[in-house]
């Protein structure tokens, strides 16, 4: 397996295993030992997510020809983070409002198309939102924030998790009523809540 990482060619670390998970780990190690992230992986052509990774962790490294690694700063990655998830959350909100209408006047032909997208999308962002606020946790994100101001950074929605579960769950069951009332008044308020601590990350810590 060929391995780049900033289009630089780097010797695979083998000795944690000959997988994909295993050079993975190692490719990381090395890029945060200089300082930087992981803001892109691509194997073979096809940009990997963290679901693809996950599945391709036990793969042997002789079935895949060239893996490149794209990398950023801290920082950076941070900001594009906050950014890509204020704008998904808005489209979210949008998408939500539409699906609503669209139950209400018992359009299911119309909502149904949407609304898949839309859990699609509800669970890249809470993916995003996850890897965000763990990020802060761990410090791996800086969080420049200024003095006496602490008091000022606000807590991110609970029991978003259990939401999106309900709703899987009641949408399953063909349940619409309930698909209905759990999107106006738990999904979007908690999106509300999310989009509103992206906001104020950016204005406190990384405006």
């Amino acid at each position: 397996m060929r391995l780049r990482i900033d289009g630089c060619d780097v010797s695979p670390d083998l000795s944690a295993g000959p997988t994909f998970g295993a050079v993975l780990a190692g490719a990381g190690r090395k890029v945060a030992s200089e300082g930087r992230v992981v803001s892109r992986i691509v194997a073979d052509g096809r940009e990997v997510s963290t679901r693809f990774e996950r599945e391709m962790a036990d793969r042997p490294v002789g079935e895949i020809d060239t893996v490149d690694i794209a990398t950023t700063t801290p920082d950076a990655l941070f900001r594009e983070a906050l950014d890509g998830a204020v704008d998904l959350s808005l489209a979210i909100r949008r998408d939500a409002a539409t699906i609503l209408s669209s139950l209400r006047a018992g359009d299911l032909t119309e909502a149904g198309p949407r609304y898949a997208a839309c859990i699609e999308s509800l669970g890249t962002f809470f993916q995003l939102a996850g890897a965000v606020f763990n990020g802060i946790g761990t410090g791996v994100f800086p969080l420049a924030v200024p003095p006496g101001s602490a008091g000022e950074l606000p807590s991110p929605p609970l029991a978003t998790a259990g939401i999106l579960q309900r709703l899987l769950e009641a949408q399953k069951g063909s349940d619409w009523k309930s698909v209905e009332d759990i999107l106006e008044r738990e999904i979007v308020p908690n999106i509300e809540g999310w989009s509103d601590f992206f906001l104020a990350m950016k204005r406190i810590g990384a405006g």
